[in-house]
Order: structure tokens, then sequence, then C-alpha cells
């Protein structure tokens, strides 16, 4: 009797380990992806408007795909890649509150901080509901994560602009409907960073698990104080980032 309450507890407690692990997981990895797309804002958005690219759909695969990819194949739970993009989104944030809104007529444009939410927690989905099925494929053989990676790449844009056009009522300023999105540019570019950055996300899995792990996983003190100092400077980088740039 004793010795099934103990098999218990330390079950639970393993329980309890594996669920902190991969929440701590979640906002690491995806206060990095935020941390990443602030740079992207300041610096790379200005010069995307004069070319007339939507820069969203398209960032959102080039850093959410290796980070949601390495996650899925450390930590073996895709569902929390829906998790990683959520935090990402809720960086956006920091922009509505810092960055000024365009005023456009007398109307206030909101697509600079939907828009790239929207484009996080879209991706974030389309990418589990496309590549957790066919992980173990993708692991085995590297013409699977290239294939894979170009698909889930053009279904993301396609499910972002469809999405924002017709129910957060927030299309992309540089087009009229969403198939000008999609062609003749930013549905190749997605899938082609799609087929690039899958791939990259596995040879950054498996590179750091030949080194070594990620974060000092023995020492549970150690671990929550290191990630806890990562996504606080993700957040305070973040802020001073778009300060500096608005």
């Amino acid at each position: 009797m004793e010795e099934n309450m103990t098999i218990k507890e330390n079950s639970r407690e393993t329980g309890r380990k594996s669920a902190g692990n991969i929440l701590t997981g979640i906002l690491v990895i995806g206060s990095i992806w935020g941390l990443l797309d602030a740079l992207t804002v300041i610096y790379f958005s200005p010069v995307c408007n004069i070319k007339k690219l939507c820069l969203c759909p398209m960032t959102v695969v080039l850093y959410g795909f290796p980070l949601m990819t390495f996650a899925m194949v450390k930590y073996r739970k895709p569902l929390m890649t829906i998790g990683i993009g959520v935090v990402a989104a809720l960086f956006k944030l920091l922009d509505f509150a810092i960055l000024p809104l365009p005023v456009i007529d007398d109307r206030t444009i909101y697509q600079p901080v939907v828009n790239p939410a929207l484009a996080a927690i879209t991706v974030s989905i389309v990418y589990t509901a496309l590549v957790a099925p066919f992980l173990k494929k993708t692991e085995k053989n590297i013409f699977y994560r290239i294939i894979i990676g170009a698909i889930a790449g053009f279904c993301s844009i396609t499910a972002f602009v469809y999405t924002a056009f017709y129910i957060t009522q927030t299309p992309p300023l540089i087009v009229i409907t969403p198939i000008e999105l999609l062609f003749p540019f930013h549905g190749l570019a997605t899938a082609s960073l799609g087929a690039i950055c899958l791939p990259l996300g596995y040879w950054i899995a498996i590179k750091l698990n030949q080194t070594a792990t990620l974060l000092p996983v023995k020492k549970p003190v150690l671990y929550y104080f290191v990630s806890g100092f990562i996504v606080v400077f993700n957040i305070i980088a973040s802020t001073i980032i778009l300060i500096s740039g608005s």
C-alpha cells in the first residue's frame, strides 16, 4: 500500500516537473521569437513598406518555423508550438503600447499591431496541424522536411491572409484581395522560407542535443532562474528597441 502511494507521488512529481519544463520552454522560445520580431519591426519594416511587401507572414515563418521545430524535436509535445505562437503574439502588445498607430482619413489603422499577432497565432496553428502528424517521417528524411516545410509555409500565409480579410477585418494595406498577396511573390516566398527554415530547426535541435542541453535541467532552481532571466531580458530588450525606434 505504502509502495503504491510512493509510486503515485513520484508520478505526480514527475508530471509537475514535465509540465513546468514545457511551460518554461514555451515562454523562453516564444520570447525569443518576440524579440526577433521587435528587431524586424524597427529595422526592416521601413524598407519593406517602401518595396510594398507584407513582412509579418514571412517573418513568422523565418523565425517561427526554426523555433517551433526545435521545440517539437526537443520536447516531443506538438501542441506547445501553439503556445509559443501565442507568447510571440503577446509581444505585439509592446508595439501597441509604444509605437504610434498610423491614422488615415481620420481613422486609426490597427493592422501594424493586429496582423503580426494574427500571423504568429495563425502560423503556429497551421504549423502544428501540418507538421506534427509527420514528425517521425521528417526526422528520418530531409526530403520530407523540405516538402512539408514548403507546404506549411504556403498554407500559413494563405490562412493568415484570408483570416485577416474575412474574420478580423484587418486586410494588409498593400493589397485589395487575398489573391494579390499570395501571388506572385508572398506565397512563393513563404513556401521557400518554409522549405529552408523547417530543416534549419531540425539542424539546430540536433546540434544542441549533440553538444549540451539548452538549459541545466538537472538543477531545477538554476533552470527556472536562467529561463526567467531570458524571458525578462527579451521583454526589456524588445521594449528598448521599440522605444529607440519610435
